[in-house]
């Protein structure tokens, strides 16, 4: 079968795509997907550059060479013998977290969790752009912030860095859950946020969000230290201080710290560094997110999907070939939604 590879680490160069990589076979539990769409998500930069490597390397069977590739949308071509739910040739969507199971290539095998049936409303292309935006919003609120649907209504929050995937996504969904959405972007994104359904929009190249925003409820952070120096101290600035407001980020360093001091020493050093924090910031609830697979929150995206309360935003669409430029345009930065990877060759 084909796929895009990586034998080392490295920038984009690394990224080659070979015609006889060797075809992954489904265990008891997985279906095998014929892959019809993909999608470049930042942490696929991020991996490829080395990222996580104290964590991935344990989970891969051997280092290299190493599909990337995250969201799919497909057909079913095969499953394994205790799978009842699917066919062949059903349609489906998804987001593998296994590192064995890159999805850009032409199959891959995806444990029964972390998949299911396809929105009958849009296409594959459509399709790819979703899940992983959705489902590390999902795990941000459900998971790592203890936030039901229901907690939601009502409530003034922030988005820091609306336009890219998992904004437009969390804007549409704070939105269809009854609250005021404010977010940032750049002055030729500002119509686009506003269409999805943000209240607020600031050009964060005219204006400091923190010195004109104040009492919000949630902060939810897509940008981080990395972007914005003191992000959190700046967040954090224009939530309530009380103890029902949260301040969400998926830029901590957690991943970061593990990488550098390996995981026996890294993850007791992260917890400090976790801890120091949330004192820091007390009374506001401070959370780390990290993605985790969620079936209910997929079959909750699919449904949101139908009834077209959530719609795909797609900046760009590359063929499968032109992966390597694909990761450039996205390390540029200032994307529109979502860059797809169109499989048709």
């Amino acid at each position: 079968m084909y796929a895009v590879t990586i034998k080392e680490y490295g920038d984009e160069a690394k990224l080659k795509l070979e015609n006889n990589v060797v075809m992954p076979q489904p265990k008891s539990n997985q279906v095998k997907v014929r892959v019809k769409a993909s999608s470049v998500n930042p942490i696929d930069l991020m991996k490829r550059a080395g990222y996580g490597r104290a964590i991935f390397e344990k989970q891969r069977k051997k280092l290299f060479p190493w599909i990337l590739g995250s969201d799919f949308s497909g057909t079913v071509v095969e499953v394994g013998s205790k799978v009842i739910n699917y066919s062949v040739n059903d349609e489906v969507w998804g987001c593998t977290s296994n590192a064995n199971s890159g999805t850009h290539a032409e199959f891959v095998c995806v444990d029964v969790d972390e998949i299911t049936r396809k929105p009958t409303n849009i296409d594959h292309l459509k399709a790819a752009s979703l899940p992983y935006a959705a489902l590390t919003t999902w795990s941000a609120l459900v998971r790592w912030s203890g936030l039901r649907p229901n907690d939601l209504e009502g409530k003034r929050v922030f988005i820091q860095g609306g336009a890219g995937g998992v904004g437009c996504f969390s804007i549409q969904l704070f939105k269809n859950l009854g609250c005021k959405v404010t977010t940032t972007c750049s002055e030729k994104n500002i119509e686009l946020v506003k269409s999805l359904g943000a209240d607020e929009v600031i050009d964060y190249n005219k204006t400091s969000f923190d010195e004109v925003l104040e009492d919000f409820d949630i902060a939810y952070d897509l940008l981080g230290e990395n972007v914005l120096e003191n992000s959190i101290e700046k967040c954090c600035k224009i939530l309530k201080k009380n103890s029902d407001s949260h301040y969400i980020t998926l830029t901590h360093p957690l991943v970061n710290t593990l990488d550098n001091k390996g995981i026996l020493l890294g993850v007791p050093h992260a917890l400090y560094l976790r801890h120091k924090q949330k004192n820091q910031y007390h009374p506001i609830n401070v959370h780390w997110s990290i993605y985790r697979p969620s079936l209910s929150g997929l079959e909750q995206l699919t449904s949101l999907v139908e009834d077209e309360s959530i719609k795909p935003v797609i900046d760009s669409v590359y063929p499968i070939e032109n992966l390597e430029e694909a990761h450039r345009q996205l390390a540029k930065g200032h994307v529109s939604g979502k860059i797809i990877i169109d499989h048709n060759k």
